[in-house]
């Protein structure tokens, strides 16, 4: 017993105690077993393919591409063009956890009419993919020169999308 004491006094008057040794090597041992373990595996994505606009030349289209959506709404299909630089929103009817695409137009004429835009949106291959929806929304000038702009959002009716998402755009 007397030879395990003088053994322990002297392990404790080194430099580099070996209790700090175990740790730094039981460390370094998790490290290692971990980073053999890590796999990273690199996924593509290819997103939309294209987006497909035609226009009377009343208003320009802006695709700001796909989100989902993160809280239920209701169908608010008509909206008029501010004539301040502030933006109103319209959509189809939103479901939460349901994909999206948002789209923004801006009118270039001082018109008050009303205009239709219908939004289709595709998904898969193909010459014209699967159909995901279709909203029509009535957008009206502001009668004056307008810096306002008009944000749609379409629901996709789905929670998952396969890759290409096609985007098709008309006014008239």
């Amino acid at each position: 017993m007397s030879n395990l004491r003088l053994k322990l006094s002297k392990i404790t008057t080194k430099k580099v105690p070996v209790l700090a040794l175990v740790v730094v090597a039981t460390l370094g041992m998790v490290a290692g077993v971990l980073a053999a373990n890590l796999q990273v595996a690199q996924t593509t994505n290819t997103g939309e393919i294209g987006t497909y606009h035609t226009s009377t030349g009343t208003m320009t289209i802006a695709d700001n591409g796909l989100g989902v959506v993160a809280n239920t709404a209701a169908a608010s299909s008509t909206g008029t063009f501010p004539t301040s630089g502030n933006n109103v929103n319209v959509n189809n009817a939103l479901t939460a956890g349901h994909w999206f695409e948002e789209i923004t137009f801006t009118d270039t004429l001082t018109d008050g009419s009303a205009h239709t835009a219908t939004v289709t949106l595709r998904n898969g291959a193909g010459a014209a993919g699967t159909l995901l929806v279709t909203a029509t929304f009535t957008l009206t000038g502001p009668g004056a020169s307008s810096t306002g702009t008009i944000t749609a959002y379409v629901d996709t009716g789905a929670t998952s999308l396969t890759s290409p998402i096609t985007v098709y755009v008309s006014i008239t």
